[in-house]
């Protein structure tokens, strides 16, 4: 499979140049770029967050959907250096964090599901980057939308998967949907969860253990 050997030819690199801490690094954008030349032309992509992966996916892709919690970060996106100029088919919104409820868990996220037209475009979209809320620790609720919401076939990437939290979820919901969904770990830079939703028929379940029911309540 084209993903597979994608994946395994990135894990097999190796590099000595420094991980920015705060965005998105350069071996993980040619990891999107190169994963978004696996789709037809036209397709589109959802993010989660917005930054440089915001032009490197407009891009990439037919159309974006970006939601940022920052109107200011949004504004600095806007006007980086080679910004690509949002087109008729793209869509970014400032959709300020809320409390969002998760198996009786208050996570702070972005209510997508509360927007039908972000719904709509979550459920197109052959792409999905979850890079925010801006603490890893607090994006389950993000992820977990994009699984429920996904159409077959899409793919969707976490990043931050160092932060034990992000990654412990990550794998859960992985574990707990396997005939829905295919999950590899990319360790590289901070380390990218790559998810491939295989059936949109079944319903994503989301079953938190003690820990992370614990660990929830004392970040919300």
């Amino acid at each position: 499979m084209r993903l597979d050997a994608l994946i395994a030819g990135f894990a097999r690199e190796t590099t000595n140049e420094p991980v920015p801490e705060w965005i998105l690094p350069p071996r993980s954008c040619e990891f999107l770029r190169r994963l978004a030349e696996l789709f037809p032309a036209g397709s589109f992509a959802f993010e989660f967050g917005s930054g440089g992966s915001t032009h490197l996916l407009r891009r990439a892709f037919g159309g974006v959907t970006t939601v940022e919690d920052s109107a200011d970060w949004l504004r600095q996106t806007e006007h980086l250096p080679a910004a690509v100029q949002p087109r008729a088919s793209d869509c970014a919104r400032v959709l300020p964090l809320r409390r969002c409820w998760n198996r009786l868990r208050p996570i702070q996220s972005f209510d997508v599901e509360a927007d039908p037209q972000l719904l709509r475009r979550l459920s197109e979209a052959s792409l999905v980057l979850v890079d925010s809320p801006p603490n890893p620790a607090k994006r389950e609720h993000a992820l977990y939308t994009a699984l429920r919401y996904a159409s077959a076939g899409a793919i969707i990437v976490a990043d931050d998967l160092e932060v034990g939290a992000t990654r412990r979820f990550t794998e859960r919901l992985a574990r707990q949907n396997v005939s829905a969904l295919s999950y590899r770990l990319l360790d590289i830079d901070h380390q990218l969860g790559i998810v491939l939703k295989k059936n949109a028929t079944q319903k994503i379940r989301s079953r938190p253990t003690l820990r992370e029911f614990i660990g929830t309540w004392l970040r919300a």
